[in-house]
């Protein structure tokens, strides 16, 4: 019998693949090992490391409510794991670290095992994220499955999680509905849900939720059962082997509740209804349907956005094209960003400058509600966009956000950087991502068609603020010294953006903001400046620079 339920709610393929290899498998090592800890291989190559607990004495210390309450307020999430009530895991944790680095990693646990689990999995996204740095190879994720395992997070804790999907993505909770270990703490106490959860029942049912409020109902209604019948928790671990052999000879069907690009509202809540039929939630609210349904809703529309703003960005290609023309135009004496920041000195001038200006509105529109998207929708982790999205942004970022910071200091701004947009921050953030596919050894050997830092003309502006700041003598003795150490800065950066040709060749015209800045800089050294990069302009070297 074919089973109707929301695509959104199941895992799909993912959910069919780790239900025939890693659940299996995992559990598999959780029933079998006896130590505090293992770590197997899986057939597959995958590490599985398996921590368990004894449930003699760490039930005991679980109904004492010893095991604390885990907040995003509370950074030693790890400690429970290295206290001397684990010895085998406190004494071998850093061995653990060396194994199991770089590695695919299932963590995995059963009971209070999938608590310990959780807390270590936490602890090593938290990790890689501190290691990581902006343009490094995006590491490894490990995954988490546990087996019965109770709450152990507050609001708090699932919200921080719920704002990073590389971390929220990695958790998959198998409960069953006969399992009293698992429905300990439900919704009327401050714990919440973390990630995925697959509900089974002993007759076969089962069904899958990431919604907190939809988990926290199946898990109330498991908890008043529990109290109705047998209130006490058994020291014995609930055998999960069953439940999953049904679940893989009964893979939930994805069912098709989507008309036209809209959902069919009576079929979604057909479909969210046997949901909870399906384990035996029999009188689940109309509210939370209703809920569930809004939730699903505002899904599709995000969607639909984004496959609106992925059909715009051909459209948007047509400006970028218009605005290279523009840029091999204006390189004549000044560049484009000083023919820009002075506006057109003739009528011919001034219908391309408007026509630029309009394409900069309509494009900085269009790439802000396309980052906004992306953040809520991330294609993959760390927030990238696919390689198209992130040419066509990066592109964009380069050429545009210099007429941006042109008409910023025109206003008598200052401090762009600091203030810059969220759109080209993220759009660089997600480009300095996804270049670990590049070569890093690899030498350009000329200047590019635009500057590849887009902020350039920002740092050239903030040079010319701060030498025009000495020379006017307007700054105190320690403003004096830290003037002249953004400038020895600035020429730095430029002596490595040289080196590099990472400089487009209308820099060094003789009519742009850098050479007025180089003309003011030597005469207010009185020509005794001796940096590199003061050495290559002097030279003249930087004529040849192409």
């Amino acid at each position: 019998m074919r089973r109707r339920f929301r695509s959104e709610l199941e895992l799909g393929y993912f959910l069919v693949t780790i239900l025939d290899v890693l659940i299996p498998y995992a559990f598999g090592t959780v029933a079998e090992n006896s130590l505090t800890y293992n770590i197997y291989t899986s057939p597959s190559g995958i590490q599985v490391l398996d921590i368990q607990c004894s449930l003699d004495h760490y039930t005991t210390r679980f109904l004492n409510k010893e095991f604390d309450l885990v907040s995003s307020k509370n950074h030693k999430v790890v400690d429970f794991i290295l206290t001397k009530d684990n010895p085998h895991f406190h004494n071998d944790f850093e061995k653990i670290q060396n194994e199991v680095k770089d590695r695919k990693l299932v963590v995995t646990g059963i009971a209070l095992g999938g608590y310990i689990a959780i807390l270590y999995t936490l602890w090593l996204h938290h990790t890689i994220d501190e290691k990581r740095k902006p343009d490094s190879k995006i590491t490894t994720r490990p995954i988490c499955i546990t087996f019965g395992s109770p709450l152990l997070g507050d609001k708090a804790l699932e919200s921080a999680i719920s704002e990073r999907p590389e971390w929220k993505s990695s958790f998959l909770n198998v409960v069953s509905t006969s399992d009293p270990f698992a429905c300990f703490f439900s919704s009327n106490t401050r714990y919440k849900p973390i990630g995925t959860f697959v509900f089974c029942t002993q007759s076969s049912g089962h069904t899958t939720f990431e919604d907190n409020d939809a988990i926290l109902a199946i898990l109330d209604k498991m908890a008043s059962s529990r109290s109705g019948s047998n209130p006490g928790i058994s020291r014995q671990m609930h055998d999960y082997e069953n439940d999953l052999r049904s679940i893989r000879s009964n893979v939930l069907y994805r069912g098709a509740c989507e008309v036209a690009g809209e959902l069919d509202s009576n079929a979604l809540r057909e479909g969210i209804t046997l949901q909870f039929r399906e384990i035996g939630a029999l009188d689940i609210s109309n509210d939370l349907i209703e809920k569930l349904m809004e939730g699903e809703h505002e899904k599709m529309r995000k969607r639909m956005n984004t496959k609106r703003l992925e059909g715009n960005l051909n459209k948007r290609k047509i400006k970028m094209a218009k605005m290279e023309l523009f840029i091999s135009s204006r390189r004549s004496r000044r560049g484009y960003y000083d023919r820009f920041k002075s506006g057109p000195m003739t009528i011919d001038e001034l219908s391309g400058h408007n026509e630029i200006i309009n394409s900069h509105e309509s494009l900085n529109q269009y790439w802000d509600e396309f980052v906004k998207e992306k953040q809520l929708m991330p294609q993959k982790e760390g927030v990238s966009l696919r390689k198209r999205w992130l040419y066509s942004g990066n592109n964009y970022r380069r050429m545009f956000e210099p007429l941006y910071i042109a008409e910023y200091y025109k206003k008598g701004n200052i401090s762009y950087i600091e203030n810059r947009p969220n759109r080209y921050r993220l759009l660089e953030k997600w480009w300095n991502e996804d270049k670990k596919n590049l070569n890093p050894n690899e030498r350009k050997e000329k200047g590019p068609n635009v500057n590849d830092d887009s902020c350039f003309w920002a740092r050239v502006e903030e040079a010319l603020i701060s030498l025009r700041i000495l020379t006017n003598g307007s700054s105190s003795s320690n403003g004096v010294c830290e003037k002249e150490q953004k400038l020895d800065n600035f020429m730095t950066y430029m002596m490595h953006s040289v080196n590099d040709y990472s400089l487009s060749s209308d820099t060094f015209l003789e009519g742009s903001s850098l050479m007025q800045w180089w003309r003011e800089y030597n005469a207010y050294k009185k020509g005794l400046c001796t940096s590199k990069f003061a050495e290559y302009m002097k030279s003249g070297r930087y004529k040849s620079y192409q």
